[in-house]
């Protein structure tokens, strides 16, 4: 009944849905014989709207709820999915393009990054040298983005795209997208113009059914449709790189330089020395647009899978896994008791490896990752011998990678060891590491 409760809450108290006078068949024809002047076809399995779930925000004090639309099966799906491949090749030119941007005037005007490693590399450029970091996000990001905003801003991004390639078409398919001057049958062909009401018309169809009432989503934009990630990173980055554009590199090349070493992932923002963050993002971003400080001090801060803290003007890093804050077990990794893949398995424990030993500056904070893993992956059927076999993979291969711990390791004190012959194996093999 709870979760009966939550969703009637959502979709009754707040702004972002309004009851629908259109019955499921109406919206369903409607969106067929629309969708065919697109050269859209809905699959006949797909003729319904999506229902709509949430799931608990379990690492929020007090617990929170996202609400997602279950898009994998509607009449919005393919096209949602043909606008992610189009939207992909929008995204990979519009980062040659802000390339370009920081190569004539130094101003990073592209934000938005793939993940974590990006954080490490500027950091690696400022020689893990910083005296303040600051971490931020946006409230209810994907319910908040004004239909009119996404629209406008998007739509002037596609057709200045498709200007800049001087193209007519853009070919797509589910897979895959590219501009071109051609024709191709075996691909969805769309103008500019086709591009940009494939676009408004998903942002304007966007409905729910939740029982035997069907809502119409008038504001934001539903998690769970394949183009929404992509629809709200190319939106703010819209914003972002007119504010880079508008500054002057002769008066406020301090305010340039401050920002050229800003990330955002998503909805997630970091920011390394940029004490003029706090007060400038509110004419940035449109007022609909509710941003909130994550971190606490100005010397720590959680952003992705990292841990950043300041010491002594040096950024040091370490993993950050917000299940660690949960009070019940988390169920991941392969459990070999399973019918699974030994060999695809066993690869987990060299990826997880590797993610903690670019995220880790020191060698106990990996060592600390690693003898939390290596715990939970024997308690789960994982051979030692194996393991053992596997992290002499890892060390052998990724040399460049743990040698950095080589001086660190002297002065380790290890205590509370669950597996000492396997660790005591780990520590002997990194200990043989040139420095």
């Amino acid at each position: 009944m709870y979760y009966i409760n939550t969703l009637k809450e959502e979709l009754s108290t707040t702004n972002t849905y309004d009851v629908s006078t259109l019955t499921e068949n109406d919206i369903v024809l409607t969106h067929i014989n629309s969708l065919c002047n697109l050269n859209v076809s809905i699959n006949p399995t797909h003729q319904k709207i999506p229902t709509m779930y949430w799931i608990p925000k379990l690492h929020k004090q007090p617990y929170k709820q996202r609400f997602i639309s279950n898009s994998v099966s509607c009449s919005t799906t393919k096209l949602s999915t043909l606008l992610t491949s189009c939207l992909t090749v929008v995204k990979e030119n519009t980062i040659k393009y802000a390339d370009k941007v920081f190569e004539t005037s130094n101003k990073n005007i592209f934000w938005s990054i793939k993940n974590s490693n990006e954080v490490l590399k500027k950091l690696e450029t400022l020689n893990n040298q910083a005296s303040s970091i600051s971490s931020y996000d946006f409230s209810t990001l994907y319910t908040s983005l004004p239909h009119n905003l996404i629209k406008s801003k998007l739509v002037n991004l596609i057709k200045k795209t498709f200007l800049s390639l001087k193209c007519d078409f853009i070919a797509c398919n589910e897979n895959k997208a590219f501009f071109t001057n051609g024709v191709f049958h075996n691909y969805t062909m769309w103008t500019s113009k086709m591009f940009c009401e494939a676009l408004e018309f998903l942002i304007d169809n966007i409905f729910v059914r939740f029982g035997n009432n069907v809502y119409i989503q008038k504001t934001g934009i539903p998690m769970g449709t394949n183009c929404a990630p992509l629809i709200a990173d190319l939106f703010l980055y819209c914003y972002e790189r007119d504010f880079m554009l508008q500054l002057k590199s002769d008066t406020q090349s301090d305010i340039i330089d401050a920002f050229n070493n800003t990330c955002r992932y998503l909805d997630d923002i970091f920011n390394i020395d940029n004490d003029y963050f706090q007060h400038i993002y509110k004419d940035i971003y449109p007022p609909e647009l509710l941003l909130c400080k994550a971190n606490k001090t100005d010397e720590q801060s959680s952003f992705l899978d990292l841990d950043l803290t300041i010491e002594n003007n040096t950024v040091i890093t370490k993993i950050y896994d917000k299940r660690d804050d949960f009070n019940f077990d988390i169920v991941n990794f392969p459990h070999l008791d399973g019918d699974v893949p030994r060999r695809t398995s066993y690869g987990v424990y060299i990826s997880q490896l590797l993610r903690f030993a670019k995220a880790c500056t020191r060698v106990k904070d990996f060592n600390s990752r690693n003898l939390l893993l290596t715990t939970k992956l024997l308690k789960q059927g994982y051979r030692y011998h194996k393991l053992c076999k596997t992290f002499t993979k890892f060390f052998r291969k990724y040399n460049d990678l743990s040698s950095k711990y080589a001086q660190s390791l002297k002065t380790l004190i290890y205590e509370g060891i669950s597996s000492p012959e396997f660790y005591g194996d780990v520590v002997y093999k990194l200990r043989k590491i040139k420095a």
